[in-house]
């Protein structure tokens, strides 16, 4: 199963001490019922913080998260700002989450925290595909922070089972201004029709809906690292050094997202020839 960006916040928020796992009595799509909420505090406790489907019976709205708009301490109902794709039933594990640590600002410091951890391996198959007599093709934009790792193309068209891929050597990549594509110019004519795949290095793509999916090259106790330091460190700056514990936890922080670097690397393909040498040994 995929390591989504939904589990990745709960994961956060419970290694923050910030999670509290409940059972839904009732709902709707905006609106979730707990009787063991009733008579806990004050209307209104939970406005600002958020919620997260842990648990639908493997349905819908599983994994989907939202802001609070209202809470009702009396009746145990929390109202969301938007929609859930379906309703809350009774049984339904849910996630709650207050105001200290917002739903918007987590999805931020989940991205910042997982471009820290330096680029990752990507493959685009979609962007370029070859034409006849051309042998330049104008670059994604993504590709140019550095120049691709490797370029292959599909050796059976028409054929999307077994492709039968194909290393090119004689290429170049040629660079452009900031904001434009550059070129890869082979030096010889590339099949017609062919999709043509290039291996690169990035940061990790931008996350922000409930299911998008965390990078595979990135094992999650890594990313859970990584997110759990940047949020300290958020709150340790609107805080301005004033809590002693939380400047504390960030500097454990720290230290456990350097053990979990050296000890979850992440693998990244190395750089292929740009020549093919037959009949060369060693």
């Amino acid at each position: 199963m995929s390591y989504i960006l939904s589990k990745l916040i709960q994961d956060v928020y419970g290694a923050l001490g910030q999670l509290e796992i409940a059972k839904a009595t009732g709902g709707t799509n905006s609106l979730v019922i707990d009787t063991k909420l009733q008579n806990r505090g004050r209307d209104d406790d939970w406005k600002g913080g958020s919620l997260i489907v842990i648990k639908a019976g493997g349905n819908t709205p599983e994994g989907e998260f939202e802001r609070i708009t209202a809470s009702d301490d009396s009746a145990g109902e929390l109202t969301l700002v938007n929609a859930l794709s379906a309703a809350i039933e009774s049984g339904d594990t849910y996630g709650l989450t207050s105001e200290y640590y917002p739903l918007d600002a987590m999805i931020e410091m989940a991205n910042a925290g997982l471009r820290a951890l330096g680029d990752i391996p990507l493959v685009d198959t979609t962007t370029l595909e070859s034409v006849q007599n051309q042998n330049e093709y104008a670059a994604s934009v993504a590709w140019k922070r550095r120049p691709p790792v490797m370029i292959d193309y599909q050796g059976l068209g028409g054929d999307a089972t077994d492709r039968n891929w194909v290393r090119v050597y004689d290429w170049e990549f040629v660079p452009a201004l900031p904001g434009q594509t550059g070129v890869i110019a082979f030096r010889r004519e590339i099949p017609a029709v062919r999709d043509i795949r290039v291996w690169y290095v990035d940061s990790h793509p931008r996350v922000e809906s409930f299911d998008d999916v965390i990078s595979e090259s990135i094992v999650p106790d890594l990313a859970v690292c990584a997110v759990v330091e940047r949020a300290l460190r958020w709150q340790n700056s609107r805080l301005g050094g004033a809590d002693v514990f939380l400047m504390q936890q960030w500097q454990d922080a720290k230290l456990e997202l350097e053990r979990a670097r050296i000890h979850h690397q992440i693998w990244k393909p190395k750089r292929g020839s740009k020549l093919n040498l037959s009949g060369v040994l060693g």
